[in-house]
């Protein structure tokens, strides 16, 4: 057997053969990027996944490494439920390590037809890297489970196939078919099928390849036809250029007003939307994906290409605003402001992310809803240019009508190309943002018959402390800045995604996580390695927060990768580990006087300090001037503290050098000002 070559590039096709005595092995290869990729695992020649071919109700035994405790068990891999989006590790198998061996037994000897392997992943772990074996169990020498490294072809085993699909060049992520057939009709007949898999990429120590799904099909009894699934429809748009699915497995009586009345709203005004906001050298993502899931909660949320929605909300709303809400989240589908990410400073205000698909959405797809409409005096006190969402979307229609037909599209262009800056506004518009805002402001109260309201300038500032959120000279001389300004949340996004979704909000000059069911965490935009972070919190009651570092795009989650400082309220929260702790890590000493573990905290409504030191010979807790003790990241203690938690089964739980601050906005509001940080540079 030949060793197989690496993959051409993204969204490729490659044919591979293997000459025998007696027949050619042909192996297919197809790699859709994370952009053109769709839950259906639409390829152009490797067939899409079955639900009723041989292996579903074969037998799938791990009898060689360990199963990744983050992935799904190995009934994933024949169970015909394909993953909705890239990093769902719950709907995928994967091995933890260095790799492993995998038996399936089919119950009897067929004629194989096909074996047809399926993984996606964004990153380096979607490519598939195996050795495939195959056996009818009658030789005398046959080993049914041989173990690493022993050679199966000394154990009765007979080598099918080797796979190996990493690129040569370019991204690696995206989704991977692979399609292993035979010129006679039949690779063999097997009835047990042995994988041996080993990482993709073995440069982090977590490479395991994402496996979606394994399918056999018998030669002889091939799978009836299946019925067309219709909780998961795909749809074409422009002849194929533009694809898109539609998955209501979580809300089947939502099917038939997806196929009817969202389907064709998406297909008309996707392309409108893509050719609506360009750049120079990007094209809008190909394949997207809208799913109703009963895990989310709130409206809808886009993440890169994936759009999940709520299926309750949904089902109060399919006559009103269901179809309106995601024309929003197409917008965000093709915003991809993420991109900008790789110009160092470069700032996306999050009012910009929402204001635009609202803008879009309320001015351009439904103008006749009013629905962004300001109509009274209260409605006007309280808006502002950056309120985001409606607002924002109003502001923008009137700047738009008023300077510049082409305003949004050159705001679009210069967020996702990094460029975006304030002085834009005076470019386009010959006036600054602040002095739109008061202008904007005074026309909306004439048309109202209302008196023109004071200029944001010199408005009253909510009673915030002068100097809340600002830095003195001697701090930004040491290297201090601000990670939050009282008026923006510019230097965050929510975890692996654009722009912040709507539970969080500015106000009064705090950050403040409103909707913890419509929040999520959040992320900053730079990375951080060694530092001092500080900030003032404000928790509810029964309130459940945290702040993360070392935070990687690896995770599933932001806890994956990145240790927690917790906070709480200690008196009413149903967590255990308390406020001020290395969450399952680390805790203060017992408070003698208290006879409970140290707690420096004030009670729920008022504002706490934190402190928090990340440098290579120490860590440091401290809330409100108490320090709580101290680790070491990577020492001894350290890693024998992890081997004993739940993060044991995280690979990649604080491994990173450096990574995001995060904020956890998904058990309870909680308010965060004066969130400042200092870099700190590691002696030579």
């Amino acid at each position: 057997m030949i060793p197989l070559p690496k993959s051409a590039a993204a969204a490729s096709i490659l044919a591979l053969s293997i000459t025998t005595a007696l027949a050619e092995v042909h192996v297919t290869t197809e790699h859709h990027e994370n952009p053109q990729s769709t839950p259906g695992f639409v390829f152009n020649s490797v067939p899409r996944p079955l639900r009723n071919d041989a292996a579903a109700k074969a037998a799938f035994t791990v009898i060689d490494g360990r199963r990744d405790r983050n992935g799904g068990d190995v009934n994933k891999l024949h169970d015909g439920a394909t993953p909705f989006e890239e990093d769902q590790p719950s709907e995928n198998f994967f091995f933890a390590g260095d790799g492993g061996r995998l038996l399936v037994d089919l119950g009897k000897a067929i004629n194989i037809k096909q074996i047809n392997s399926y993984s996606w992943h964004p990153n380096s772990r979607g490519p598939q890297l195996y050795k495939v074996y195959g056996s009818d169990g009658k030789a005398a020498d046959f080993s049914q489970e041989p173990k690493r490294p022993s050679d199966p072809e000394k154990a009765g085993w007979h080598l099918i196939a080797s796979v190996d699909t990493r690129p040569a060049k370019g991204e690696a992520g995206g989704q991977y078919g692979v399609s292993i057939t035979d010129s006679t009709g039949s690779v063999g007949a097997y009835r047990y099928l042995l994988f041996d898999i080993a990482p993709a990429d073995t440069s982090t120590g977590n490479g395991n390849t994402f496996y979606s799904e394994i399918d056999v099909i018998d030669r002889d009894v091939p799978p009836a036809p299946e019925e067309p699934d219709k909780s998961v429809v795909t749809y074409a748009i422009e002849q194929g250029r533009y694809q898109f699915s539609i998955n209501s497995v979580d809300a089947p009586n939502l099917a038939d007003w997806s196929a009817a009345s969202l389907a064709p709203a998406v297909e008309k005004w996707y392309p409108i939307i893509a050719k609506y906001l360009p750049s120079p050298g990007y094209e809008a993502p190909r394949r997207f994906s809208i799913k109703f899931s009963n895990d989310y909660h709130g409206v809808a949320a886009t993440g890169g290409t994936h759009i999940e929605c709520a299926p309750d909300w949904y089902r109060r709303n399919i006559k009103t605003e269901g179809v309106g809400s995601v024309i929003h989240e197409l917008v965000h589908v093709v915003q991809q402001y993420g991109r900008a990410r790789v110009h160092p400073g470069a700032r996306i205000p999050g009012w910009l992310v929402e204001g635009i698909p609202d803008y879009i959405r309320w001015y351009l797809f439904e103008p006749e809803s009013h629905g962004a409409d300001i109509r009274s005096a209260n409605a006007l006190a309280r808006a502002r240019y950056d309120g985001s969402y409606r607002v924002s979307a109003n502001f923008l229609n009137w700047a738009t009508n008023k300077y510049d037909k082409e305003l949004v599209p050159k705001l679009n262009a210069a967020l996702r190309g990094g460029e975006y800056d304030d002085n834009l506004w005076k470019k386009y518009t010959g006036h600054t943002v602040q002095e739109l805002n008061d202008e904007w402001k005074a026309d909306i109260a004439k048309n109202l018959g209302l008196p023109a309201p004071a200029p944001a300038a010199t408005a009253d500032s909510g009673g915030n402390s002068s100097n809340a959120n600002t830095l003195t000279a001697d701090e930004k001389a040491v290297g201090w800045t601000l990670l939050f300004d009282g008026k923006s949340m510019s230097n965050w996004h929510n975890f692996k995604r654009d722009g912040i979704r709507p539970g969080w909000e500015v106000r009064d000059g705090s950050l403040v996580c409103v909707d913890p069911q419509n929040a999520g965490d959040i992320v900053t935009f730079d990375k951080y390695g060694w530092f001092e972070l500080q900030l003032d919190y404000n928790i509810s009651e029964a309130g459940n927060s945290g702040i993360m570092y070392h935070v990687t795009d690896d995770g599933g989650a932001v806890w994956a990768t990145g240790p927690e400082f917790q906070l709480e309220d200690n008196e009413k929260a149903h967590d255990p580990v308390r406020c001020g702790w290395l969450y399952a890590l680390y805790q203060p000493p017992i408070d003698p006087k208290t006879g409970k573990a140290l707690d420096a905290t004030k009670p729920v409504g008022q504002w706490n300090h934190v402190r928090l030191l990340i440098s290579p010979t120490k860590c440091e807790h401290e809330i409100n001037g108490v320090k709580y003790f101290e680790y070491v990241l990577g020492s001894d203690d350290f890693n024998q503290r992890v081997a004993k938690s739940k993060f044991a089964g995280m690979p990649g739980f604080a491994k990173a050098a450096s990574g995001y601050i995060a904020l956890q906005g998904d058990h309870g509001s909680v308010s965060f000002r004066n969130i400042k940080i200092r870099k700190i540079e590691p002696k030579q």
